[in-house]
């Protein structure tokens, strides 16, 4: 009874915290290598996570490919079969296209947007007056990972047409790892999305707490952590392939 109860639990937690962990941890740049990552509910490996940078033809841009799915145990439960692929600047300032493909149990969906100079046009039609220097969750993880100096600064950031003030807090210092609590605020717009993932329901709770580690010396995101009380998922990097 326990051991079903507990299943139920992490059924229950996997559909509305997991995509969000996933997506943090999806988030990390490498160098046309894989990197693989683990996500535990409970002490419990719920779902790999590999990212893959994907060669471009424009040598100003770079783009990431990533895929998160749910172990053979877990995805009798809930399945996940996700994948995003961002391409920005060199210099991670910049975003020029951010796509996903979501398989959730029983929800697909897929989504395109680009970010030209002017506008920002979303496959569902919606066009948006562009911001210089508004970023995506995933664009402002992969920045985030140029910054050395513990500072706390402000980044806007859309999240498929909602608009954020993204606050970043250095929480932590420790030899090379550097961690980051990322706070949202509103700043207008609205999704231009009637119904979307989990991970993007979930993302902008104003209850919601995230945290990111970066080892300076590399360059990588390490470790995520999102909490929305009383439950907490973590994700760690397993290492290079």
């Amino acid at each position: 009874m326990i051991f079903v109860s507990l299943v139920y639990i992490c059924a229950v937690m996997i559909k509305r915290f997991f995509p969000i962990t996933a997506f943090f941890l999806l988030c990390i740049p490498i160098t046309l290598w894989g990197q693989d990552y683990e996500v535990t509910f409970l002490g419990i490996p719920v779902v790999r996570v590999h990212i893959q940078q994907i060669p471009d033809d424009n040598p100003t841009l770079v783009t990431y490919e990533y895929t998160a799915r749910t172990n053979p145990f877990f995805s009798a439960i809930y399945k996940v079969n996700n994948r995003y692929r961002v391409t920005m600047d060199t210099s991670m300032s910049r975003i020029v296209s951010y796509e996903k493909k979501i398989s959730q149990k029983n929800f697909q969906q897929s989504f395109h947007t680009q970010y030209k100079p002017e506008k920002t046009i979303y496959s569902t039609g919606d066009e948006r007056i562009s911001e210089t220097g508004r970023h995506t969750m995933l664009s402002l993880l992969l920045a985030l990972t140029r910054v050395n100096t513990p500072r706390e600064f402000s980044i806007p950031l859309e999240i498929e047409g909602a608009y954020y003030s993204a606050l970043m807090i250095p929480r932590e210092k420790n030899s090379n790892i550097l961690e980051w609590e990322i706070l949202l605020l509103p700043d207008g717009g609205s999704s231009v999305l009637a119904t979307t993932d989990l991970f993007t329901s979930r993302l902008a709770d104003p209850e919601a707490q995230r945290f990111i580690r970066v080892d300076i010396s590399s360059g990588h995101i390490v470790a995520a952590r999102f909490t929305l009380s009383p439950y907490t998922l973590t994700a760690r990097i397993l290492g290079d392939s």
